[in-house]
């Protein structure tokens, strides 16, 4: 219902989104099996195709952290779905709000899409992420975090 085109699915969209079913699905996914986190990243990216999903996605604070979280970790559909979401909440954003793309950047978005294109992914999802970082590129400067865990195993010469 979510994930059809046609212009009535658009209301009720926007209907699951006004009764807080984002908010819902995102407290769900930050502690959930496989196949039902796949399930419900595929109804938040339907949900996420109204303006009013993606502004209530971009207002909760948990949403970029949990997608961010969920790439890469769970299956390649959860990755592809991830990528997605975060695709409509930051480059259909028409206003292009520094707030949710500093927000990205600060839980590592650039070097996990950086990864996620390395170590391969579908064409879509590639062009989606390809086109992600040049965003987030623009704004990496003033607030890329560097985890101490990435670096921690390398072997640095004295």
């Amino acid at each position: 219902m979510v994930n059809s085109s046609q212009l009535s699915n658009n209301k009720a969209r926007n209907k699951f989104a006004d009764l807080g079913l984002v908010e819902l699905l995102i407290d769900i996914l930050v502690d959930c099996e496989k196949s039902k986190c796949e399930k419900e990243l595929g109804i938040l990216v339907g949900i996420c195709n109204s303006e009013e999903g993606r502004k209530r996605a971009n207002n909760y604070a948990l949403t970029i952290p949990v997608l961010m979280k969920k790439l890469l970790r769970v299956s390649d559909l959860a990755t592809e779905f991830s990528v997605s979401i975060l695709w409509k909440l930051i480059g259909k954003n028409e206003k292009r709000e520094n707030v949710v793309l500093i927000e990205a950047l600060q839980v590592g978005a650039f070097q996990k899409l950086l990864l996620l294109i390395q170590v391969g992914c579908n064409e879509n999802t590639k062009e989606k992420a390809s086109e992600l970082l040049k965003l987030l590129n623009l704004h990496r400067g003033r607030a890329e975090r560097i985890d101490s865990l990435v670096l921690k195993n390398l072997k640095r010469p004295f």
